[in-house]
């Protein structure tokens, strides 16, 4: 039964939201979408900063987003923040990393506390807010069961941090069986592919492309770049027709390169002491970046970017480097590309775009071997979404490359993911086809082949049958199309002993398209799964299948003999 009510949380690197509608909303128009407007000092967004401020007991949550901001300011101010927790742009702990339920990740100045915890902290006060603000809308009129919650992921991440995000969203009260994990790109493009012609900043839109036309939707954002590629498929929904792809080149990067060239300039000493003594100033330097990183305009090459700067910084530096702030630049590489009047720092365009360099070359390039795939097929038009595609640094470059594509940018990237979260969780369906990253499969023992297996891994069983372990037996292929919640095949499995009560099925995973065994490099343990198994005897069987169209791995194990099925996940953190 579709949900009468459907709430998105877009966990982001840099900024999170929330978004909502309901059913007979959506039925009049999918992409009116409610979000909440977020206010910190004089600023008013649409999504609040991704951070989370921890009592000194390490478990009582205190505020998170400009709130904690602003709190963790005070505390610095007065000289009470030692023993808080405070935690700013933690998302990207969960990439390329091995994930434990148990894990620590460190604050801002270095303490560690439980990741999960965290994390949970987090989606749990999105959640209370979101209900705070619809509570009179649904007050005696929904269940529980009649609301289902999107969370956002990166396509790129692993099932690890996909099953993480899960937990920390069931830990923070919210019932497993009405949460979807969504992938943002795809999100992304479910939203562009409703928005209407005439409401894209740039000719073309997704509604007008017809059955068959290939975009590739490029989500840019703090922490991730995701890349999809995409088929405009019937009934308004998409297909991915290529494995997600990024990496860690987000608008952050590009933060750290300002605060590199602030040190490289000013000395990093006097930086750490400008953020350590002066925070509130500090965060005002960075949050004016974010904001001028997202309106420079590359051609006007000619007009200085201007900063504006605290009175504490050039206080700090006199004291420091013993120089006044402008001789101090003067003695650096900048002294003929950066000049101080007053509280303005005013920096020559040439170094600003050099901030932006490595990041978007590293967008630009994995675009180009993207479209050179010859599997892939003519690209219609490449697609611009999240917060970092504001940057007109970045757009410009993908126009100027592939000036041969349509590009689009709705007038909202940023809030593109948010909104097409909660479509997706209306109609899930809207991507009907997947590919997968990995080739996904179960350790098994092979009858042994001499001269084929190898020799050490052979083991004699209780049938007297010579056979080979550490065996890899494929049931996914990297690089395979999954249709939405089909199973791909069907194996079967059977007992090895007479007394066996269950069958281990450990699930293995790797880039490899045809591993032989799960020992070998690249190959690693997703998860075991368990099937009880009754009756005694050699040569019981259960059928297994894969379920791989959503967004998560799903195992159906039927026991031959009774029909028993088991729904079972694979427990990625083990």
């Amino acid at each position: 039964m579709a949900p009468l009510l459907v709430v998105g949380i877009d966990f982001g690197t840099t900024y999170s939201g929330w978004s909502y509608s309901f059913k007979n909303e959506f039925e009049l128009d999918p992409t009116k979408v409610a979000t909440k407007s977020w206010y910190g000092d004089q600023l008013v967004s649409l999504k609040a900063p991704t951070c989370v401020l921890i009592e000194p007991d390490g478990d009582t949550f205190s505020a998170f987003g400009y709130d904690a901001e602003t709190k963790y300011i005070n505390l610095v101010e007065e000289e009470e923040n030692e023993k808080w927790f405070f935690f700013r742009r933690f998302k990207m702990k969960l990439y390329n990393t091995d994930i434990k339920r148990d894990m620590d990740i460190e604050d801002e100045t270095g303490k560690k506390l439980n990741a999960k915890l965290v994390f949970t902290a987090a989606i749990r006060f999105l959640k209370e807010d979101i209900l705070k603000v619809i509570e009179d809308c649904i007050k005696g009129v929904l269940t529980p069961g009649e609301v289902s919650w999107v969370l956002t992921v990166p396509a790129i991440w692993d099932g690890g941090a996909k099953q993480f995000m899960r937990e920390a969203a069931e830990s923070a009260g919210i019932s497993s069986d009405q949460l979807i994990i969504a992938l943002e790109p795809e999100a992304a493009a479910i939203y562009c592919r409703f928005l209407a012609a005439e409401k894209s900043e740039n000719a073309g839109s997704l509604s007008t492309f017809k059955t068959g036309s290939k975009v590739l939707v490029i989500d840019s954002g703090g922490g991730t770049v995701d890349i999809a590629v995409q088929e405009v498929a019937e009934n308004g929904s998409m297909k991915n027709i290529y494995k997600a792809s990024g990496g860690d080149w987000g608008g952050t990067k590009v933060d750290e390169a300002f605060v590199q060239f602030l040190e490289d300039m000013l000395g990093k000493e006097s930086i750490d002491e400008f953020r350590r003594s002066n925070m509130e100033d500090y965060l005002y330097l960075i949050r004016d970046f974010e904001v001028k990183k997202r309106n420079i305009d590359p051609t006007k090459s000619d007009k200085p970017v201007v900063f504006r700067i605290s009175a504490m910084l050039p206080k700090l530096v006199k004291k420091i480097k013993g120089k006044k702030i402008p001789e101090v630049i003067m003695d650096s590489s900048f002294g003929t590309t950066v000049s101080v009047q007053g509280d303005k720092l005013k920096v020559d365009m040439s170094v600003v775009m050099l901030l932006f360099k490595t990041q978007v070359d590293k967008i630009v390039q994995h675009v180009s071997n993207l479209i050179e795939q010859p599997t892939i097929g003519d690209i219609e038009a490449i697609v611009l979404v999240g917060g970092f595609s504001k940057c007109p640094l970045l757009q410009q470059a993908i126009k100027l490359k592939f000036d041969d594509h349509t590009s689009i940018v709705p007038n909202d990237p940023d809030l593109a993911v948010l909104k097409g979260a909660v479509i997706f969780g209306h109609k899930p369906e809207l991507i009907n086809q997947r590919v997968s990253k990995y080739t996904y499969g179960v350790e098994v023992m092979r009858p042994f082949i001499d001269n084929v297996h190898k020799e050490d891994y052979k083991v004699v069983c209780d049938d007297g049958i010579d056979r080979c372990n550490n065996c890899f037996d494929k049931h996914i292929t990297a690089g395979q199309y999954l249709i939405f919640g089909e199973a791909q095949v069907e194996k079967f499995y059977t007992t090895t002993t007479p007394s066996q009560s269950n069958l281990p099925f450990p699930i293995f995973y790797t880039l490899d398209p045809n591993p032989m065994y799960t020992t070998v490099e690249g190959c690693h343990l997703a998860g075991t799964i368990i099937v009880a198994i009754g009756g005694s005897g050699l040569g019981r069987m259960v059928k297994v299948r894969m379920i791989y169209g959503g967004t998560e791995i799903q195992v159906d194990a039927t026991e031959v003999s009774t029909g028993n099925v088991h729904h079972l996940k694979i427990d990625f953190l083990g």
